[in-house]
Protein backbone atom coordinates (compact mmCIF):
# COMPACT_ATOMS: atom_id res chain seq x y z
CA UNK A 1 0.00 0.00 0.00
CA UNK A 2 1.10 3.73 -0.78
CA UNK A 3 1.81 5.85 1.91
CA UNK A 4 -1.05 9.03 2.58
CA UNK A 5 -0.70 11.86 4.82
CA UNK A 6 -4.28 14.35 5.66
CA UNK A 7 -4.60 17.88 5.59
CA UNK A 8 -7.55 18.22 7.02
CA UNK A 9 -9.38 21.85 8.15
CA UNK A 10 -12.55 24.08 7.33
CA UNK A 11 -12.40 26.04 4.42
CA UNK A 12 -9.89 28.77 4.46
CA UNK A 13 -7.53 27.15 6.70
CA UNK A 14 -4.81 26.75 4.33
CA UNK A 15 -5.11 22.93 3.64
CA UNK A 16 -3.76 23.51 -0.15
CA UNK A 17 -0.89 25.81 0.95
CA UNK A 18 0.48 23.58 3.77
CA UNK A 19 -0.26 20.17 1.65
CA UNK A 20 2.05 21.68 -1.68
CA UNK A 21 4.53 22.44 0.80
CA UNK A 22 4.75 19.37 2.52
CA UNK A 23 4.47 17.63 -0.71
CA UNK A 24 7.52 19.30 -2.30
CA UNK A 25 9.48 18.76 0.98
CA UNK A 26 8.87 14.89 1.45
CA UNK A 27 8.61 14.01 -2.57
CA UNK A 28 4.89 12.89 -2.47
CA UNK A 29 2.60 13.89 -4.46
CA UNK A 30 0.02 16.57 -3.84
CA UNK A 31 -3.63 15.10 -4.83
CA UNK A 32 -5.95 18.34 -4.54
CA UNK A 33 -9.68 17.43 -4.64
CA UNK A 34 -11.12 20.95 -5.61
CA UNK A 35 -8.27 21.58 -8.50
CA UNK A 36 -9.00 18.03 -9.76
CA UNK A 37 -13.04 18.71 -9.81
CA UNK A 38 -12.26 22.26 -10.82
CA UNK A 39 -10.29 20.38 -13.92
CA UNK A 40 -12.80 17.85 -14.86
CA UNK A 41 -15.40 20.78 -14.43
CA UNK A 42 -14.03 22.71 -17.35
CA UNK A 43 -14.55 19.99 -19.81
CA UNK A 44 -17.43 20.11 -22.00
CA UNK A 45 -19.27 17.14 -21.57
CA UNK A 46 -22.00 15.81 -19.28
CA UNK A 47 -19.82 14.66 -16.73
CA UNK A 48 -18.00 18.37 -16.52
CA UNK A 49 -20.89 20.06 -16.50
CA UNK A 50 -22.21 17.98 -13.96
CA UNK A 51 -19.42 18.14 -11.83
CA UNK A 52 -19.74 22.17 -12.73
CA UNK A 53 -23.05 22.70 -11.02
CA UNK A 54 -22.15 20.67 -7.92
CA UNK A 55 -18.82 22.57 -7.17
CA UNK A 56 -20.64 26.26 -7.96
CA UNK A 57 -23.34 25.50 -5.63
CA UNK A 58 -20.95 24.61 -2.82
CA UNK A 59 -22.03 20.95 -2.64
CA UNK A 60 -19.82 18.44 -2.61
CA UNK A 61 -19.37 15.49 -5.18
CA UNK A 62 -20.79 12.00 -4.51
CA UNK A 63 -18.32 9.46 -2.37
CA UNK A 64 -18.47 7.54 -6.13
CA UNK A 65 -17.18 9.77 -7.87
CA UNK A 66 -14.49 10.80 -5.97
CA UNK A 67 -13.62 7.52 -5.12
CA UNK A 68 -13.17 7.02 -9.71
CA UNK A 69 -11.56 10.55 -9.64
CA UNK A 70 -8.96 9.43 -7.07
CA UNK A 71 -8.49 5.94 -8.84
CA UNK A 72 -7.74 8.04 -12.53
CA UNK A 73 -5.78 10.36 -11.15
CA UNK A 74 -2.97 8.35 -8.59
CA UNK A 75 -0.37 6.37 -9.84
CA UNK A 76 1.46 3.30 -8.05
CA UNK A 77 4.84 4.48 -8.64
CA UNK A 78 4.52 7.81 -6.56
CA UNK A 79 6.06 7.69 -3.01
CA UNK A 80 2.99 8.72 -1.44
CA UNK A 81 0.24 10.92 -1.33
CA UNK A 82 -0.82 14.26 0.34
CA UNK A 83 -4.93 14.05 0.29
CA UNK A 84 -6.12 18.02 0.45
CA UNK A 85 -9.86 18.39 0.41
CA UNK A 86 -10.42 14.54 0.75
CA UNK A 87 -11.86 12.96 2.54
CA UNK A 88 -14.77 14.64 3.12
CA UNK A 89 -17.13 11.97 4.99
CA UNK A 90 -16.88 8.90 6.76
CA UNK A 91 -17.74 6.43 3.64
CA UNK A 92 -14.40 8.71 2.35
CA UNK A 93 -11.95 8.27 5.16
CA UNK A 94 -13.20 4.01 5.39
CA UNK A 95 -11.91 3.89 1.78
CA UNK A 96 -8.90 6.15 2.35
CA UNK A 97 -8.18 3.61 5.28
CA UNK A 98 -8.77 0.54 3.04
CA UNK A 99 -6.86 1.67 -0.09
CA UNK A 100 -3.80 3.76 1.58
CA UNK A 101 -1.24 3.20 4.66
CA UNK A 102 -2.26 6.36 6.39
CA UNK A 103 0.71 8.38 8.47
CA UNK A 104 -0.57 11.30 9.86
CA UNK A 105 -3.72 13.58 9.50
CA UNK A 106 -3.12 17.24 10.11
CA UNK A 107 -6.25 19.40 11.14
CA UNK A 108 -5.73 22.66 10.87
CA UNK A 109 -7.40 24.64 13.56
CA UNK A 110 -9.12 27.71 12.75
CA UNK A 111 -12.88 29.39 13.41
CA UNK A 112 -15.50 29.57 11.11
CA UNK A 113 -15.18 33.89 10.88
CA UNK A 114 -11.52 34.01 10.42
CA UNK A 115 -12.50 30.96 7.86
CA UNK A 116 -14.95 33.21 5.91
CA UNK A 117 -12.45 36.60 5.84
CA UNK A 118 -9.88 34.29 3.87
CA UNK A 119 -11.73 32.91 1.76
CA UNK A 120 -13.83 36.50 0.89
CA UNK A 121 -9.30 37.24 0.20
CA UNK A 122 -8.61 35.10 -2.42
CA UNK A 123 -8.89 35.29 -6.27
CA UNK A 124 -7.69 33.43 -8.82
CA UNK A 125 -6.30 34.09 -12.61
CA UNK A 126 -8.88 34.08 -15.26
CA UNK A 127 -6.05 33.33 -17.89
CA UNK A 128 -3.41 30.92 -16.40
CA UNK A 129 -4.98 30.05 -13.08
CA UNK A 130 -2.36 30.95 -10.81
CA UNK A 131 -4.15 31.54 -6.90
CA UNK A 132 -3.83 34.78 -5.02
CA UNK A 133 -5.14 36.23 -2.16
CA UNK A 134 -5.66 40.10 -1.40
CA UNK A 135 -3.54 39.59 2.22
CA UNK A 136 -1.12 36.95 1.88
CA UNK A 137 0.05 36.71 -1.33
CA UNK A 138 -1.42 39.63 -3.23
CA UNK A 139 -0.69 40.93 -6.90
CA UNK A 140 2.19 43.11 -7.59
CA UNK A 141 -0.68 44.99 -9.94
CA UNK A 142 -4.06 45.06 -8.02
CA UNK A 143 -6.40 42.67 -9.80
CA UNK A 144 -3.82 41.78 -12.63
CA UNK A 145 -2.07 38.79 -12.67
CA UNK A 146 1.40 38.58 -12.22
CA UNK A 147 2.28 35.51 -14.14
CA UNK A 148 0.61 36.49 -17.71
CA UNK A 149 -1.70 40.11 -16.93
CA UNK A 150 -5.28 38.71 -16.78
CA UNK A 151 -7.39 39.95 -14.66
CA UNK A 152 -7.98 38.17 -11.53
CA UNK A 153 -11.63 36.67 -10.37
CA UNK A 154 -13.45 35.22 -8.06
CA UNK A 155 -13.86 31.77 -7.99
CA UNK A 156 -17.37 30.30 -8.47
CA UNK A 157 -17.18 28.32 -5.49
CA UNK A 158 -15.63 31.27 -3.37
CA UNK A 159 -19.04 33.44 -3.69
CA UNK A 160 -20.84 34.06 -0.79
CA UNK A 161 -23.76 31.65 -1.19
CA UNK A 162 -21.63 28.99 -1.93
CA UNK A 163 -19.11 29.72 0.58
CA UNK A 164 -21.63 29.55 3.38
CA UNK A 165 -23.12 26.06 2.00
CA UNK A 166 -19.55 24.37 2.04
CA UNK A 167 -18.90 25.65 5.03
CA UNK A 168 -22.74 24.02 6.36
CA UNK A 169 -21.58 21.26 5.01
CA UNK A 170 -17.81 20.84 6.16
CA UNK A 171 -19.76 20.84 10.01
CA UNK A 172 -22.36 18.25 8.63
CA UNK A 173 -20.14 15.50 7.12
CA UNK A 174 -16.67 16.80 7.62
CA UNK A 175 -15.53 17.62 10.91
CA UNK A 176 -16.58 14.24 12.34
CA UNK A 177 -13.38 13.08 11.04
CA UNK A 178 -11.61 14.84 13.49
CA UNK A 179 -12.62 12.63 16.16
CA UNK A 180 -12.96 9.41 13.85
CA UNK A 181 -9.15 10.14 13.36
CA UNK A 182 -8.52 10.79 16.65
CA UNK A 183 -9.71 7.36 18.41
CA UNK A 184 -7.49 5.73 15.46
CA UNK A 185 -4.37 7.86 16.86
CA UNK A 186 -3.21 9.58 13.30
CA UNK A 187 -4.80 13.17 14.09
CA UNK A 188 -2.40 16.00 14.56
CA UNK A 189 -4.14 18.82 15.67
CA UNK A 190 -2.20 22.28 14.29
CA UNK A 191 -3.41 26.11 14.86
CA UNK A 192 -3.76 27.83 11.81
CA UNK A 193 -3.27 31.48 13.13
CA UNK A 194 0.35 31.44 12.35
CA UNK A 195 1.48 32.67 9.08
CA UNK A 196 2.81 30.31 6.61
CA UNK A 197 5.92 29.24 7.68
CA UNK A 198 5.26 28.77 10.86
CA UNK A 199 2.65 26.31 10.44
CA UNK A 200 4.34 24.61 7.89
CA UNK A 201 7.58 24.37 10.73
CA UNK A 202 4.91 23.10 12.99
CA UNK A 203 4.00 20.09 10.16
CA UNK A 204 7.50 19.14 9.77
CA UNK A 205 8.94 18.88 12.90
CA UNK A 206 5.88 16.41 13.46
CA UNK A 207 6.62 14.42 10.39
CA UNK A 208 10.38 14.21 11.06
CA UNK A 209 9.61 13.41 14.66
CA UNK A 210 7.48 10.57 13.54
CA UNK A 211 10.29 8.57 11.12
Amino acid sequence: MIDAIVILGIQGSGKGTQAKLLAERIGFYHLNMGELLRAKSAVNNPLGLRVKSVIDKGEMVSDELAFEFIAETFRQEYAGVIFDGFPRTLNQAEYLIQHFRLLKVYYLELNEHDAIARIEGRRICSGCGVNYHLVFHPPQQAGICDECGHLLITRADDSPEATRERIRAFYEQTYMLKSYFERMGYLQNISAEGSIQEIHAVIMADYWGDI
